[in-house]
């Protein structure tokens, strides 16, 4: 999966257990401490958006790529680059 891919490949941990990823949304462990809210704001500008976790315990702690529905491949890379952009300022 290219949204797994591109967290491994930025030093990202996946937060399901091998094997039990899933194939509509990648639950990304945001174990570099970066600033969700902030990147939120960051893409909310682009036209685009990203979970911040789910539930309490996850919020900030772990973000959700969704990769569903009519999503392409395009949109996809448009979202990795903005997030690529926002990681290098």
């Amino acid at each position: 999966d290219r949204t797994i891919a591109w967290a491994k490949s930025h030093g990202f941990e996946i937060f399901a257990a091998e094997g039990y990823e899933s194939p509509t949304v990648t639950c990304v462990a945001n174990n570099k401490g970066i600033d969700i809210v902030a990147l939120n704001s960051f893409l909310r500008e682009r036209g685009m958006i990203i979970s911040n976790g789910y539930g309490a315990k996850l919020k900030n702690v772990t973000f959700r790529i969704a990769h569903m529905g009519d999503l392409q491949m395009a949109d996809m890379e448009e979202l990795f680059a903005a997030i690529d952009e926002y990681l290098t300022q």
